[in-house]
């Protein structure tokens, strides 16, 4: 395991690094979390996903991974689905670890250190825990130990972000919902729908992802336009759509107008000629139509 910010420790080791390890971590960083106020704050765009506009102490959020083949244990697509959910599931944690409290990310593939900065995050207040099956194993693919670190985690973390390496046993699931309600400590679980059982107070999905400035063969990427719904129990019964910039040109979450500067700065980039074989950039098309109409003009 590994805690991110100015100093990293190794906390793992051979069998996986036990959840002892990770529980003495948890016990280190409990006491800097003394204020537990009901809800952990969110970026402002992506506040009216959520009632009150927080995350609540206590509760399940389910980001949805897009049932793509590599999700499925049988190799094929189980439905639709967009990108987008890990960089979303990341930007959860990015007010509140901003603010001092202590997250903890367990089996997500390696989304980037600077990419987490750019959405916001305190890398000081995140602990990644890659766990590994055997020495020398891919880091996104943890071992079996998993619930018993994350539920270790959620004892003194205030948020969890954890992606199940495999279909969450219903009895695992219903553990770590109940000591994650218990502990006041919110879990954040990126999966498929199929792969964890327990509804989930509530659940955000990725249903479109656009990326913006690249051309035909050219250009460069500035910037994801998504539309993120939100739909949960209770009140959130009712479905919450809105449109984000996921990542913006800047790499942080930015609300997505139509009309907007934003929209414009991002838009103009794909509108990047692109090189010809002589190395000169290609008049857009509608220069050239006026200039043959000119040209027929004098004539």
């Amino acid at each position: 395991m590994t805690l991110s910010g100015s100093r990293k420790t190794t906390l793992s080791g051979p069998g996986n690094g036990g959840p002892g390890i990770v529980g003495a971590l948890a016990a280190r960083v409990r006491p800097t979390s003394a204020q537990r106020d009901r809800l952990l704050p969110l970026l402002t765009p992506l506040g009216p996903l959520f009632p009150g506009e927080g995350l609540q102490r206590g509760t399940v959020v389910a980001v949805d991974v897009a049932d793509r083949a590599h999700d499925c244990p049988g190799g094929e697509p189980t439905g639709p689905g967009a990108g987008g959910a890990t960089t979303l599931a990341f930007a959860l944690l990015a007010a509140a670890s901003a603010t001092g409290s202590w997250c903890a990310a367990v089996g997500t593939a390696d989304p980037g250190i600077l990419s987490m900065a750019e959405l916001g995050i305190d890398l000081g207040h995140l602990a990644i825990v890659p766990l590994l099956n055997k020495p020398g194993a891919a880091l996104s693919r943890p071992g079996g130990t998993w619930p018993e670190v994350t539920a270790a985690l959620i004892d003194g973390m205030d948020a969890v972000l954890v992606r199940p390496p495999w279909q969450a046993r219903p009895r695992v699931a219903r553990h770590l919902v109940a000591r994650a309600r218990e502990r006041q400590t919110v879990l954040i679980v990126l999966s498929t729908r199929a792969w964890w059982s327990e509804g989930p107070e509530l659940r955000l999905a990725v249903t479109t992802g656009v990326w913006h400035g690249v051309g035909t063969g050219y250009g460069h990427l500035r910037g994801r336009r998504v539309e993120v719904v939100a739909t949960g129990r209770r009140i959130a019964t009712r479905p919450v759509r809105a449109a984000l910039w996921l990542p913006a040109p800047s790499g942080a979450v930015a609300e997505a107008r139509e009309n907007g500067q934003l929209t414009e700065e991002i838009t103009r980039t794909s509108e990047v000629e692109p090189p010809t074989e002589d190395g000169e950039r290609k008049r857009p098309q509608k220069r050239v139509e006026e200039k043959v109409r000119k040209r027929r003009e004098k004539e």
